[in-house]
């Protein structure tokens, strides 16, 4: 798989990206977010557009500017590239506490994650060379797993609670 090149795209589904390029798919990904963000928190939007543009040099990304993106767009790829930089961290999401949740899905869902892991890193081991793209898929897929965990163990925390308050 080393002679693979991702397009820009298929980077920011599979891989863990730059902070830059995180907020920036952030933005992109659903149509009019920008605009959005610039009249919800009232910043102008030519300096907002400029400030997530990774390929522009003019602004620098602020982190204020990373926290407005992040409270509007809800990005896993932001949390993803926050995570990578820190270097041993990780994230993942509670679930609702009015989530009703079905056990079985979860934990099969658990094994699905846990093949994808796993096959993506056969895939960048079999030509005994890791590519930065394939760390970076190998990243994103270990993160998902280690979250789904963390999602099971929640709503069996809940379900204990729950079933031993009488």
């Amino acid at each position: 798989m080393s002679t693979t090149i991702f397009t820009s795209a298929q980077r920011a589904a599979h891989c863990v990206l730059s902070l830059e390029q995180s907020v920036y798919h952030a933005c992109k990904k659903e149509r009019g977010t920008l605009g959005k963000i610039a009249d919800i928190y009232g910043v102008n939007y030519n300096t907002l557009a400029l400030q997530v543009n990774p390929n522009r040099s003019s602004h620098t990304l602020a982190p204020e500017t990373i926290e407005l993106v992040l409270e509007h767009t809800q990005s896993p790829l932001i949390m993803d590239a926050i995570c990578c930089a820190h270097g041993n961290a990780g994230w993942f999401l509670l679930p609702d506490a009015d989530n009703q949740c079905d056990e079985m899905v979860d934990i099969a869902l658990l094994g699905q994650k846990f093949a994808n892991l796993n096959s993506t890193s056969l895939d960048a081991y079999a030509d005994k060379i890791i590519e930065a793209d394939e760390y970076a898929s190998m990243q994103k897929d270990g993160h998902a797993l280690i979250g789904h965990i963390q999602t099971i163990l929640e709503n069996a925390k809940r379900n204990m609670e729950r079933h031993n308050d009488r």
